[in-house]
């Protein structure tokens, strides 16, 4: 009998030989695919940082900056994109994983992207169903990698070597290009005939589904793609091919499971009415609008290519929420439900935190449709914005050269649009409340700089984006339009959800907390969380008890700082001050937000192998050395932290293996003859 391991060292052997062999061709045919050109994206998340103050702007107006690939560099990102606001499990579940959840590969378990315009004319129904069909047998593998790989290896089938018998110069077959070892290892009969045949799509899909799971492609879609095709790290033609295309084809993402069954039952309807088409191994009419040199960050700037005769029409019925990443999207998914209540008005944003930018309907040739469709409010990213009046989401995702875009339906049909944004905190459907926070400023999309992109769109204007809309909704001045909507005393930061009457949740979070129901430590520091972790410093030692001490308290943006003994609430920030407040008597003050901590702590890096508890780590960079979001490092060998995630939330423990990207760990400096003052558990703290 064989044992184990030298089975498993036998199929990595195996694996090895046959990457080896890919990648001394991967420069010129994608890294042993039967094509003749390579393509692919760029990695675990996009971040896409364009040039740009305002509105819309023409394509060649845009100044590409930069793209943050998680997972390519160091692999200490390699979690969800956005779980920098609670752990990968409570962002799948709120359907958010990612800062532009439309094209980050991450996906949430149990759901799914509906096909955007771009995915229904480009590419062959079957090689959708299939590729589908295949992805649904992992919970969190999105079906628009495999697609966007059967486009990389042969132009969905087009290549000679994807016809049955046919076979590249390497020897790789079929239209996912397997070589015999790989298919005997993630071979699968897709289609239920009893044969694992690499020539048949079905067969071919399921097949890469299983490759790609091996490979992690759930977590770390960049490099499983580089393991997928024998890449080197040097290069990244295939998967910024397959992250550029996969980012075109992705809709919008919903766990709507009927609506999901509907789209199954529409592709094979479609299937049915062309069944021939296409003939694998024969060059046909399928787009080839991605090359070589594919960027993932020009991906929603490549237009959709015209529909053909076998592309895959809209869902009939309507209910589709497919629309295409590149369109303005405003009106894909109506509210339900008619929207009650929006007389009272707010700004979105709270007074001194911006400055108004460019006007509505400023003329400009940096425009698409030659003025500026909005009012721009100038200001930092990651600044919070707030919803102005209540209303249902009909919009949260890709907006194009909109880059991250929320809209929200009021009263009246009135739609308000958000562009540009860091981070979206509301999901598709959701009723929010005037105040509610709605995400953060941002500079994605066609944009100079940061800054918040809004809109008010009226029934009954034209709107320019949408032909057939003479009625609208159409723009209007954002200024001009609050004028005389403005209530008194706006409310500012509540969580999405807050009741317009009584107590806001913030509220109801903080009687919780007064009244006893957290998690305080006892004097032991053996709680039901469990021991301290040990420290050579007194004063570490004490800083981790009033960590822990603060579990269970809620998280509210903006929370109070240093609120003594007994706080309320927290964020983030706050919680990272208080703890090294309150152990050191009020010596040690690191600041009260990540943007003060962060520079404050600089001189005192350390790498993150060399962590320690009591260290303060970092999360999301948002750019100009700022990050968005902070913890404490509790157990470095589990790599474990202590936290404050995000509304909703209460402070608790997590892992930096599922937060956004680490962008720093550091070794708070403790001023000499500095006492530690612990926490006795009862509310009273006590010097040591």
């Amino acid at each position: 009998m064989v044992a184990p391991a030298v089975l498993a060292a036998a199929r990595k052997a195996a694996k090895v030989a046959k990457n080896a062999q890919r990648a001394r061709q991967a420069g010129s045919s994608g890294g042993g695919r039967g094509g003749d050109d390579g393509k692919g994206n760029s990695g675990l998340k996009l971040v896409l940082i364009l040039g740009g103050s305002g509105g819309l702007l023409t394509f060649g107006a845009i100044a590409l900056v930069t793209i943050i690939l998680m997972g390519l560099i160091g692999g200490t990102g390699n979690g969800a994109a956005a779980a920098a606001c609670g752990d990968y499990g409570d962002n799948a579940n709120a359907g958010n994983t990612g800062d532009a959840a439309a094209t980050n590969p991450i996906m949430p378990a149990g759901k799914m992207y509906m096909p955007s315009e771009t995915a229904r004319n480009e590419i062959p129904p079957k090689m959708i169903l299939a590729s589908m069909r295949a992805a649904a047998r992992y919970d969190g593998l999105d079906w628009t990698l495999i697609a966007g790989q059967m486009y990389q290896e042969t132009k969905y089938g087009q290549d000679p070597s994807a016809a049955p018998g046919g076979a590249n110069s390497l020897g790789y077959m079929g239209i996912l290009q397997f070589g015999h070892p790989a298919w005997n290892e993630y071979g699968a009969d897709g289609n239920g005939d009893g044969k694992k045949d690499l020539y048949n799509i079905d067969d071919a899909a399921w097949a890469a589904a299983n490759y790609l799971h091996a490979l992690h492609a759930e977590t770390q879609p960049w490099k499983a793609l580089l393991g997928y095709s024998g890449s080197t790290a040097s290069n990244t033609i295939y998967p910024r091919v397959v992250l550029t295309q996969a980012a075109r084809y992705r809709g919008v993402l919903t766990g709507d499971k009927d609506l999901i069954q509907r789209w199954y039952a529409h592709l094979k309807d479609t299937i049915d009415k062309n069944p021939s088409f296409p003939t694998l191994g024969q060059h046909s009419d399928i787009p080839e609008p991605v090359d070589n040199d594919a960027q993932p960050s020009t991906a929603l700037n490549i237009k959709a290519s015209s529909p053909r005769s076998w592309s895959t029409p809209d869902l009939p019925g309507g209910g589709d929420k497919s629309q295409s990443a590149l369109a303005p999207a405003a009106y894909a998914m109506p509210a339900a439900q008619p929207v009650t209540g929006g007389k009272d008005w707010q700004w979105p944003m709270k007074q001194g935190t911006y400055t108004l930018g460019t006007p509505y309907h400023q003329n400009g040739n940096m425009w698409s449709l030659g003025y500026h469709t909005g009012q721009d409010l100038v200001a930092p990213a990651g600044t919070p914005i707030y919803a102005p009046a209540d209303g249902k989401v009909v919009h949260a995702g890709p907006g194009g050269a909109y880059g991250n875009m929320t809209e929200i339906e009021h009263t009246g049909g009135v739609i308000t649009l958000y562009a540009h944004q860091t981070t979206i905190k509301v999901s598709m459907g959701q009723t929010v409340k005037r105040g509610d926070l709605i995400g953060t400023v941002g500079a994605t999309g066609n944009v100079t700089g940061p800054h918040l992109h809004w809109e008010v769109r009226v029934p009954g204007v034209d709107n320019p984006f949408v032909a057939g809309q003479d009625q609208g909704p159409g723009m209007v001045d954002p200024v001009d339009w609050m004028k005389g909507r403005v209530t008194a005393n706006p409310d500012y930061g509540t969580v999405p959800g807050s009741g317009s009457g009584g107590k806001s949740r913030d509220g109801r979070y903080a009687d919780c907390a007064s009244g006893g129901k957290g998690a305080n430590v006892p004097p032991d520091g053996a709680g039901a969380s469990g021991v301290i972790p040990d420290s050579d410093d007194p004063v570490v030692r004490a800083v981790l008890g009033w960590a822990q001490r603060g579990i269970g308290v809620p998280y509210v943006f903006g929370a109070p700082r240093l609120q003594g003994q007994n706080p309320t609430s927290f964020d983030c920030s706050s919680f990272t001050e208080w703890a090294y407040y309150m152990a050191s008597g009020g010596k040690i003050d690191i600041g009260s937000t990540t943007y003060d901590q962060q520079p404050y702590l600089s001189k005192y890096e350390v790498p993150l192998s060399q962590a320690q508890p009591g260290d303060v780590i970092f999360f999301r960079p948002e750019g100009n050395g700022r990050s968005g979001h902070v913890g404490l490092v509790w157990d470095p060998k589990g790599h474990k932290i202590i936290h404050a995630p995000r509304p909703g939330k209460s402070v608790e423990f997590s892992t930096w293996d599922v937060q956004d990207k680490i962008t720093g760990v550091y070794r708070v400096p403790i001023p000499k003859g500095t006492d530690p003052v612990e926490s006795n558990g009862n509310g009273n703290a006590k010097g040591a």
